[in-house]
């Protein structure tokens, strides 16, 4: 194989290559604002607590709640589905509000219906958290984070910035199971 050539390709780049351009990419965030920390926090806390959930929903519907394998998995799809089905409205209202109050009040709902959620014993308030405050509160916290990235960056470093946006989601998810 010729030198600077790997099983990937002669497109693929070398090591030293991809950590020069891994580099500029984060050098091109210099000078970057405040909110685009913030939006990469909030993404990384937003994601654990997703994908934590997740693990432990349909276990936590059975042993806490009686509810069979089948019941806990329908409630589990149920919250999923409603997520993105109030995802379709919620852009109207997050037009109106704008992308730092949707985040608040999304966030808000997000946190009161997994306190909810932890403190109830009741069938009855746990589906009304899970089918109405979560996935409300999902839906006004996901999709704006994005239209906070590409508010708070150039057309010159957009691409490097979602990059990143994504890497921070899956380290989250990685962390948010078992080790």
């Amino acid at each position: 194989m010729p030198r600077g050539t790997t099983v990937f390709g002669e497109g693929a780049r070398t090591g030293g290559a991809l950590l020069s351009k891994v580099t500029s990419g984060f050098m091109s965030l210099r000078g970057s604002p405040a909110e685009l920390y913030k939006a990469y926090a909030l993404k990384f806390l937003d994601s654990y607590a997703y994908f934590s959930f997740s693990i432990i929903f349909t276990l936590f519907l059975s042993a806490e709640f009686g509810y069979s394998d089948m019941e806990a998995g329908t409630i589990y799809g149920a919250w999923g589905a409603l997520i993105t089905i109030y995802g379709l409205v919620a852009g109207f209202i997050v037009d109106n509000l704008g992308v730092a109050k949707s985040l608040r009040i999304g966030y808000f709902l997000s946190l009161l219906s997994r306190i909810f959620i932890l403190l109830t014993t009741s069938r009855p308030v746990l589906l009304l958290n899970v089918c109405f405050l979560l996935p409300a509160g999902s839906c006004l916290g996901i999709p704006v984070l994005t239209t906070g990235i590409r508010r708070y960056t150039n057309e010159s470093n957009r691409g490097f910035a979602f990059g990143v946006f994504y890497v921070i989601m899956n380290v989250a998810a990685l962390i948010s199971g078992p080790v």
